[in-house]
Protein backbone atom coordinates (compact mmCIF):
# COMPACT_ATOMS: atom_id res chain seq x y z
CA UNK A 1 0.00 0.00 0.00
CA UNK A 2 0.84 3.68 0.18
CA UNK A 3 3.21 3.56 3.17
CA UNK A 4 5.24 0.72 1.74
CA UNK A 5 5.66 2.34 -1.65
CA UNK A 6 6.69 5.66 -0.07
CA UNK A 7 9.41 3.88 1.94
CA UNK A 8 10.70 2.25 -1.24
CA UNK A 9 10.70 5.62 -3.03
CA UNK A 10 12.64 7.28 -0.20
CA UNK A 11 15.23 4.48 -0.16
CA UNK A 12 15.68 4.82 -3.92
CA UNK A 13 16.21 8.58 -3.59
CA UNK A 14 19.09 7.78 -1.25
CA UNK A 15 20.66 5.48 -3.85
CA UNK A 16 19.98 2.29 -1.89
CA UNK A 17 19.30 -0.92 -3.78
CA UNK A 18 15.66 -1.84 -3.22
CA UNK A 19 13.85 -5.12 -3.70
CA UNK A 20 10.10 -4.50 -3.42
CA UNK A 21 7.93 -7.51 -2.63
CA UNK A 22 4.34 -6.41 -3.12
CA UNK A 23 0.90 -7.86 -2.77
CA UNK A 24 -2.01 -6.81 -5.00
CA UNK A 25 -2.48 -3.04 -5.12
CA UNK A 26 -3.74 -0.40 -7.54
CA UNK A 27 -0.68 1.80 -6.95
CA UNK A 28 2.01 2.35 -9.55
CA UNK A 29 5.19 0.82 -8.11
CA UNK A 30 8.41 2.84 -7.88
CA UNK A 31 11.31 1.94 -10.12
CA UNK A 32 12.96 -0.42 -7.66
CA UNK A 33 15.93 -2.57 -8.61
CA UNK A 34 13.65 -5.59 -8.45
CA UNK A 35 9.86 -5.90 -7.97
CA UNK A 36 8.24 -9.20 -7.01
CA UNK A 37 4.45 -9.55 -6.85
CA UNK A 38 2.97 -12.11 -4.48
CA UNK A 39 -0.51 -13.07 -3.24
CA UNK A 40 -0.19 -15.14 -0.06
CA UNK A 41 1.78 -15.11 3.18
CA UNK A 42 3.50 -18.32 2.09
CA UNK A 43 4.53 -16.64 -1.17
CA UNK A 44 5.96 -13.77 0.82
CA UNK A 45 8.00 -15.99 3.12
CA UNK A 46 9.32 -18.00 0.19
CA UNK A 47 10.55 -14.89 -1.62
CA UNK A 48 12.06 -13.37 1.52
CA UNK A 49 14.07 -16.51 2.21
CA UNK A 50 15.52 -16.21 -1.30
CA UNK A 51 16.39 -12.52 -1.00
CA UNK A 52 17.43 -12.00 2.62
CA UNK A 53 20.95 -13.36 2.12
CA UNK A 54 21.61 -10.40 -0.18
CA UNK A 55 19.93 -7.72 1.96
CA UNK A 56 21.16 -5.48 4.76
CA UNK A 57 17.74 -4.34 5.97
CA UNK A 58 14.27 -5.84 6.02
CA UNK A 59 11.31 -3.46 6.40
CA UNK A 60 8.17 -5.42 7.27
CA UNK A 61 5.45 -2.99 6.29
CA UNK A 62 2.58 -5.31 5.39
CA UNK A 63 -0.23 -6.32 7.72
CA UNK A 64 0.03 -10.04 7.08
CA UNK A 65 -2.84 -12.02 8.55
CA UNK A 66 -2.03 -14.44 11.36
CA UNK A 67 -4.41 -17.02 9.87
CA UNK A 68 -5.51 -18.41 6.51
CA UNK A 69 -8.55 -20.51 5.52
CA UNK A 70 -7.97 -24.24 5.72
CA UNK A 71 -9.92 -24.81 2.53
CA UNK A 72 -10.16 -22.48 -0.46
CA UNK A 73 -13.06 -22.95 -2.85
CA UNK A 74 -12.83 -22.15 -6.55
CA UNK A 75 -16.60 -22.02 -6.68
CA UNK A 76 -19.21 -19.88 -4.98
CA UNK A 77 -20.06 -21.13 -1.49
CA UNK A 78 -23.83 -21.40 -1.34
CA UNK A 79 -25.87 -19.98 1.51
CA UNK A 80 -26.43 -22.36 4.42
CA UNK A 81 -27.83 -22.14 7.92
CA UNK A 82 -24.62 -23.30 9.54
CA UNK A 83 -21.41 -22.29 7.87
CA UNK A 84 -18.13 -22.98 9.62
CA UNK A 85 -14.87 -21.66 8.25
CA UNK A 86 -11.77 -23.31 9.65
CA UNK A 87 -8.47 -21.44 9.79
CA UNK A 88 -4.86 -22.47 10.01
CA UNK A 89 -2.09 -20.29 11.49
CA UNK A 90 0.31 -18.65 9.09
CA UNK A 91 3.99 -18.99 9.86
CA UNK A 92 5.61 -16.21 11.88
CA UNK A 93 7.65 -14.61 9.11
CA UNK A 94 10.10 -12.78 11.35
CA UNK A 95 10.70 -15.92 13.39
CA UNK A 96 11.34 -17.91 10.22
CA UNK A 97 13.89 -15.29 9.17
CA UNK A 98 15.59 -14.96 12.56
CA UNK A 99 18.80 -16.60 11.32
CA UNK A 100 19.41 -13.58 9.08
CA UNK A 101 19.15 -11.08 11.94
CA UNK A 102 22.78 -11.46 12.99
CA UNK A 103 23.84 -9.27 10.08
CA UNK A 104 20.59 -7.58 9.02
CA UNK A 105 18.46 -4.80 10.45
CA UNK A 106 14.82 -5.76 11.05
CA UNK A 107 12.19 -3.01 10.96
CA UNK A 108 8.54 -3.64 11.76
CA UNK A 109 5.20 -1.83 11.92
CA UNK A 110 2.58 -2.03 14.63
CA UNK A 111 -1.08 -1.02 14.50
CA UNK A 112 -2.55 -0.59 17.97
CA UNK A 113 -5.93 0.41 19.41
CA UNK A 114 -4.61 1.25 22.90
CA UNK A 115 -1.39 1.72 24.91
CA UNK A 116 0.47 2.63 21.74
CA UNK A 117 4.04 2.96 23.04
CA UNK A 118 3.84 0.10 25.55
CA UNK A 119 2.34 -2.40 23.12
CA UNK A 120 4.64 -1.39 20.29
CA UNK A 121 7.76 -1.80 22.43
CA UNK A 122 6.54 -5.21 23.60
CA UNK A 123 6.19 -6.22 19.95
CA UNK A 124 9.67 -4.89 19.19
CA UNK A 125 11.12 -7.07 21.97
CA UNK A 126 9.03 -10.13 21.09
CA UNK A 127 9.89 -9.95 17.40
CA UNK A 128 13.52 -8.99 18.10
CA UNK A 129 13.29 -5.85 15.95
CA UNK A 130 15.76 -2.99 15.68
CA UNK A 131 13.05 -0.42 14.94
CA UNK A 132 9.29 -0.29 15.03
CA UNK A 133 6.83 2.24 13.65
CA UNK A 134 3.61 2.30 15.66
CA UNK A 135 0.35 4.00 14.77
CA UNK A 136 -3.02 4.09 16.45
CA UNK A 137 -6.37 2.99 15.03
CA UNK A 138 -9.51 4.71 16.30
CA UNK A 139 -12.83 5.77 14.79
CA UNK A 140 -11.28 9.21 14.26
CA UNK A 141 -7.88 8.09 13.03
CA UNK A 142 -7.60 5.92 9.92
CA UNK A 143 -3.97 5.02 9.17
CA UNK A 144 -4.72 3.52 5.75
CA UNK A 145 -4.63 5.16 2.31
CA UNK A 146 -2.91 8.52 1.82
CA UNK A 147 -3.79 9.94 5.23
CA UNK A 148 -1.64 11.91 7.63
CA UNK A 149 -0.61 9.87 10.65
CA UNK A 150 0.28 10.22 14.30
CA UNK A 151 3.05 7.68 14.82
CA UNK A 152 5.91 6.89 17.15
CA UNK A 153 9.18 5.37 16.00
CA UNK A 154 10.90 3.30 18.68
CA UNK A 155 14.36 1.76 18.46
CA UNK A 156 15.86 -1.10 20.43
CA UNK A 157 17.53 1.39 22.80
CA UNK A 158 14.07 2.69 23.82
CA UNK A 159 14.53 5.99 22.00
CA UNK A 160 11.10 7.30 21.02
CA UNK A 161 10.44 9.72 18.17
CA UNK A 162 6.82 10.97 18.01
CA UNK A 163 5.51 12.34 14.72
CA UNK A 164 2.20 14.21 14.71
CA UNK A 165 -0.04 14.60 11.66
CA UNK A 166 2.72 13.82 9.17
CA UNK A 167 2.26 12.47 5.67
CA UNK A 168 3.75 9.12 4.73
CA UNK A 169 6.53 10.61 2.62
CA UNK A 170 7.77 12.56 5.64
CA UNK A 171 7.51 9.51 7.91
CA UNK A 172 9.48 7.49 5.35
CA UNK A 173 12.21 10.15 5.36
CA UNK A 174 12.54 10.07 9.16
CA UNK A 175 12.42 6.28 9.20
CA UNK A 176 15.26 5.96 6.66
CA UNK A 177 17.32 8.40 8.76
CA UNK A 178 16.85 6.10 11.75
CA UNK A 179 17.67 2.97 9.75
CA UNK A 180 20.87 4.46 8.35
CA UNK A 181 21.95 5.63 11.79
CA UNK A 182 21.44 2.15 13.29
CA UNK A 183 23.20 0.53 10.35
CA UNK A 184 26.29 2.67 10.81
CA UNK A 185 26.27 2.03 14.56
CA UNK A 186 25.99 -1.70 14.00
CA UNK A 187 28.70 -1.92 11.38
CA UNK A 188 30.88 1.03 12.35
CA UNK A 189 31.51 1.77 8.72
CA UNK A 190 29.83 3.68 5.90
CA UNK A 191 28.65 1.25 3.26
CA UNK A 192 25.78 1.37 0.83
CA UNK A 193 22.67 -0.04 2.39
CA UNK A 194 20.87 -2.76 0.42
CA UNK A 195 17.22 -2.51 1.46
CA UNK A 196 14.85 -5.41 0.95
CA UNK A 197 11.32 -4.47 1.96
CA UNK A 198 7.90 -5.90 1.52
CA UNK A 199 4.39 -4.66 1.54
CA UNK A 200 0.95 -6.04 0.88
CA UNK A 201 -2.59 -4.94 0.14
CA UNK A 202 -3.25 -4.12 3.79
CA UNK A 203 -0.07 -2.17 4.46
CA UNK A 204 -0.64 1.52 5.15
Amino acid sequence: GYMGYKIAEEALKRKHKVTLISGPTNLIPPRADKIIFIKTADDLLKELKKKMRYADCLIMCAAVSDFRPKRISNRKIKRSKNLTIKFLPNKDILKELSAFHKRNLFVGFSLETENLVKNAYLKLKHKNLDLIVANILTQYHNPFDNNKLDVVIIDRFKNITPLKAKNKAFISHVLLDKIEELWYLKNNRGTTLNCTRKQNRRSN
